[in-house]
């Protein structure tokens, strides 16, 4: 068993108590919360130019949807954060599962279950690589992914196997360098925006039989390396 298998295996079998969808309602309004404060920012107001033009004409789509939440979320530095893991998994998770629930149907305790099963993958691939891993890379961007995909997956009713290649899909997009710091240039936004797309099209490819490395966590090409 790799650790994808092993990760997803643990999150589907985890029991969901009261007090935890409690939480995760609170995870969901905190999120909601930063993403209309920010609107009218200059970047917020740039994210929702650029995906009203992006959807002219077209119909909705989940990852766009996804995208523009989780860049307005981000924006304001005030949305929740993992200290151990030093991911922001609100602006990633919430943005994935409120896109899919919204093109899908899907609402009440389906939709904070995918939240909570988002932010326990996200939440662990971080720990998992340690402090060195965020002095060049922006955490919430390169371990959110698998947030995100694993929120899309419980959604989308994928099965075990098909929640594993959504990781691997997820995991392969991972990117985000702090760069951006030289100048406050505004990408830590679209890092948000990207790592909740990123998982959000990870899982919708998966459902559909397209597969993803199993060990993209430990292989000797994976995240880890």
């Amino acid at each position: 068993m790799t650790l994808t298998e092993g990760l997803a295996r643990l999150i589907r079998a985890k029991p969901v108590g009261s007090a935890d969808l409690a939480k995760a309602a609170l995870f969901v309004l905190d999120a909601m919360a930063n993403a209309l404060a920010a609107r009218n920012t200059e970047p917020g107001t740039i994210l929702r130019r650029w995906a009203k033009e992006q959807g002219r004409g077209q119909g909705r789509d989940a990852g766009r949807d996804a995208f523009l939440m989780g860049g307005l979320i981000h924006i304001l530095e005030t949305d929740d954060l993992h200290r151990a893991s030093v991911v922001h998994p609100g602006c990633v998770v919430v943005p994935a599962a409120f896109a899919v629930a919204g093109r899908d149907g899907a609402q009440g305790r389906a939709v904070l279950e995918a939240v909570l099963h988002g932010y326990e993958a996200c939440c662990r691939v971080g720990m998992a690589v340690g402090p060195a891993h965020y002095r060049i890379w922006h955490n919430t961007a390169t371990c959110g992914p698998f947030g995100s995909a694993m929120a899309a997956a419980a959604l989308g009713k994928l099965d075990e196997g098909q929640a594993v290649h959504a990781l691997g899909n997820a995991g392969t997009q991972a990117a985000g360098l702090w760069q951006f710091l030289e100048t406050g240039a505004m990408s830590k936004h679209m890092h948000a925006g990207r790592a909740a797309e990123a998982g959000v099209v990870a899982a919708g490819l998966a459902g559909l039989g397209f597969t993803g490395p199993p060990a993209i966590l430990e292989g000797d090409k994976g995240f880890f390396a």
